[in-house]
């Protein structure tokens, strides 16, 4: 953990513009190694990696700012798959190394059926509705996940939550009870978000909801009500995909929240923007790498383009959950080193937007090809001639998306100012990006992160900590990962393709 024990006391938020330098006034750079599974200093990337360029120097130019929250770079937590683990020490500390600024309780689908007093899934049936809950006979045997215990957790770790409320299949009532049983805790209530991204294809969500008019005076009535018990929180309504199905159009459901007229009684909109991989070969070659990265971007902005646009300009956008849509047992990417930067750069590319005030990615512990630590087992997903295997390392440490995930929540973790600046790439995607943020605490920190097949050279100066490892595999027990720390010289960094800094700046 020395590693992160050093990112804990650096932060940065820029974007870069792309200007060529005489090559006679770069020099090399020297690279002084501090470990990380013996890497050295100058990382070999993944076989079949181009020649990087010798003549460009990209040098930032720091753009307009913003303000961030302390929470901004959070993770969904579904705590049903670490029952048996809440006290474990190993959990402990690998939640504390993501650098977390909130853990997102008691998950997405799990939050629909929670049932706080139990611990665990609301046990069927659920009047009104017409269907069980997904879940098999063994999770529906958990429970004991009260709030003494998970508030206990999130003490241990460091972290507030971001509250499910559930809209589903539990009454204003009891969500009040709820609210109040961490308040009598101690635990601070600071968001919530009125229930999970709904799939209104799936019979119990169009059975409780018929339309969206119905939800919002639901989360209308009850976000007057959450204010009485929790004055300071902020309160979130939900809003389906803009681009793909989920049985109700993105513009539909806006009309029928602006109907029933909930925006002054919240603050943000929460989304889900998954990027689908499954047509994909993104690890076949650097190349179709930097591609899928192009894409997740650009996806990522039409999305976030298309909410701006029909919300109100005063209520902010949380991204409470995003990742990539793959099976686990066929996953194209997830769990590789690739998806690792892509997640990282997508999250990077989400704080140059003002109006996202929270990311939370999927997932803190679950599926392997989502996964930012390993399982209790310490399962996690590596390739082999491109195909997902499963390996064993230790339980509970960091995979390839914790690894780059917590450079980022190094940086953001209580909150401060954010720079940025549009790259202005022609495609509309972006696979070198960056961010300069101060913290409260007066440090600066850039964050870089290359998405690109080739090296990039970046003018920066300031104590460098730079993660790389090979595209197409995993980072769990194959040591593929390598750390670097350096000072810059003549400040000047080279990012390996596929590459993460993060840069204490002086």
């Amino acid at each position: 953990m020395a590693i992160f024990a050093m990112l804990n006391k650096w932060t940065g938020f820029f974007r870069v513009a792309r200007i060529v330098i005489p090559l006679s006034v770069a020099v090399s750079l020297l690279l002084l190694s501090c470990g990380g599974g013996g890497g050295t200093s100058a990382p070999t990337p993944g076989s079949g990696t181009p020649t990087p360029p010798v003549g460009e120097i990209i040098v930032p130019v720091v753009g307009s700012s913003r303000m961030i929250t302390p929470e901004f770079n959070s993770y969904n937590f579904n705590v049903l798959r670490v029952a048996s683990d809440v006290e474990n020490p190993a959990l402990i500390a690998g939640l504390r190394a993501l650098n977390a600024g909130s853990l997102r309780v008691p998950g997405g689908t799990p939050g629909e059926y929670w049932d706080w007093q139990r611990g665990g899934i609301r046990l069927g049936p659920y009047p009104g509705l017409p269907g069980p809950a997904p879940f098999g006979d063994d999770i529906l045997a958990i429970s004991g996940l009260t709030p003494p215990v998970i508030d206990r957790l999130l003490d241990n770790v460091g972290t507030p939550a971001l509250f499910t409320a559930n809209v589903l299949t539990a009454s204003l009532d009891e969500n009040l009870t709820d609210i109040a049983a961490f308040r009598a805790l101690g635990q601070p209530i600071t968001r919530i978000a009125l229930g999970n991204e709904e799939y209104f294809r799936l019979p119990n969500p169009a059975a409780r909801f018929p339309s969206a008019r119905a939800y919002g005076d639901l989360a209308r009535e009850w976000a007057g009500r959450f204010r009485l018990e929790a004055p300071t929180a902020r309160l979130a309504v939900i809003a389906p995909s803009p681009l793909r199905n989920t049985g109700i159009t993105f513009e539909d459901w806006i009309a029928g929240l602006d109907s029933a007229a909930v925006w002054p009684a919240v603050d943000a909109v929460a989304i889900h923007p998954y990027f689908d991989t499954t047509a994909l070969r993104p690890l076949s070659s650097p190349a179709s790498g930097e591609a899928m990265i192009a894409a997740m971007i650009a996806h990522d902005n039409d999305y976030l383009s298309r909410v701006t646009a029909r919300i109100p300009a005063s209520k902010s956008i949380w991204v409470t959950e995003w990742n990539v849509f793959e099976e686990e047992a066929v996953a194209v990417s997830g769990g590789s080193w690739l998806t690792a930067v892509a997640n990282l750069a997508r999250a990077v590319n989400f704080l140059s937007n003002p109006r996202v005030e929270l990311s939370s990615m999927h997932v803190a512990v679950g599926n392997r090809q989502w996964s930012a630590l390993t399982d209790a087992s310490g399962r996690a997903l590596d390739y082999a001639d491109g195909r997902p295997v499963v390996i064993v390392g230790a339980p509970f440490t960091l995979t390839a998306n914790g690894e780059a995930m917590a450079l980022l929540g190094a940086a953001t973790r209580g909150g401060g100012s954010a720079q940025s600046l549009d790259l202005g790439a022609a495609s509309g995607g972006r696979v070198l990006v960056g961010a300069r943020i101060a913290s409260t605490d007066g440090r600066v920190r850039d964050i870089l992160v290359n998405g690109r097949a080739t090296s990039v050279r970046v003018q920066t100066n300031g104590r460098v900590l730079l993660l790389t490892a090979q595209f197409d595999r995993g980072t769990v027990a194959t040591q593929t990962l390598q750390r670097s720390s350096f000072f810059t010289a003549d400040n000047l960094v080279t990012l390996p393709p596929f590459s993460a800094a993060l840069i204490e700046r002086p």
